[in-house]
């Protein structure tokens, strides 16, 4: 099981950096469109095309380390309220039901992809299809909910005694 977070997590960590960088080289081309329009009258409209694609892929590859490290919004306290046994129990039943959403999204996104594919959406000025775009967020998406998995294992397992630890590096 140690071999698997391990995995799991450089998985998770490689997509956040694939994922953050393309974010950066959008905000440098954003300052650049932003510098260039000030001082020249002659922004980079190309920038504005490719904004939602590059912010929905730089999100969703932001998602499996978020699922991975177990930051995603719990409720601490309730362990201590209602004992510790009904708090792994509160852990597993959020477990099992952020797996449904994250098998329902990819889903969604599938089909949404297909559906970009068959009416051949692209970006406005530069024709980049949208579909392979949105095909890349719905298997990083997949690869959440296989994530998900793992940390569920761990969960019924109770290798999360506290209710939260993060998988060690």
């Amino acid at each position: 099981m140690a071999q698997l977070d391990r995995a799991t997590k450089l998985l998770a960590r490689a997509l956040v950096v694939i994922g953050l960088g393309a974010l950066l080289c959008f905000a440098v081309m954003t300052m650049a469109d932003g510098l260039l329009r000030f001082f020249f009258a002659r922004p980079i409209d190309a920038v504005r095309d490719v904004g939602g694609l590059v912010a929905a892929f730089a999100v969703a590859c932001c998602i499996p380390v978020a699922i991975v490290e177990r930051s995603n919004i719990t409720i601490r306290f309730l362990s201590a309220v209602i004992g510790p046994r009904a708090g792994r129990i509160a852990d597993a039943a959020a477990a099992v039901l952020v797996e449904i959403v994250l098998v329902l999204m990819t889903w969604q996104f599938v089909l949404f992809a297909e559906q970009e594919q068959a009416t051949g959406t692209a970006t406005w000025m530069l024709r980049i299809p949208a579909a392979p775009v949105w095909a890349a967020v719905a298997v990083i998406l997949g690869i959440s909910a296989l994530l998900q998995i793992v940390v569920g294992i761990k969960i019924f397992r109770g290798d999360y005694a506290d209710g939260h630890q993060e998988i060690p590096g």
